[in-house]
């Protein structure tokens, strides 16, 4: 059995290969802590959104304020939609 035996110009050219895979594993580590911080962020975004979906509910009549406390409340769910979408998709990335 002959062993491997690389140049030293391949030898480098793999070392290169390494760190520059060790690299791309770094940023995207880096990547994913900062999208599941944005995503944590998210939640606590919905609640206070519909507080002040509540909020408007509570206040004075007029034309338009039911209509925005409509639209926050329908923001809000769609929201919560797509977090969670965006959490499964990343559950099955790992």
């Amino acid at each position: 059995m002959s062993a491997l035996v690389l140049d030293p110009g391949q030898a480098t050219l793999w070392w290169i290969a390494l760190a520059v895979g060790a690299v791309v594993v770094g940023v995207v580590i880096a990547l994913l802590t900062l999208l599941s911080r944005l995503l944590t962020g998210v939640g606590s975004s919905v609640a206070a959104l519909e507080e002040v979906a509540g909020r408007i509910d509570g206040a004075a009549p007029g034309d338009d304020l039911p209509a925005a406390a409509a639209s926050l409340r329908e923001l809000g769910t769609e929201i919560k939609l797509q977090d969670e979408l965006l959490g499964q998709w990343t559950q099955r990335s790992r």
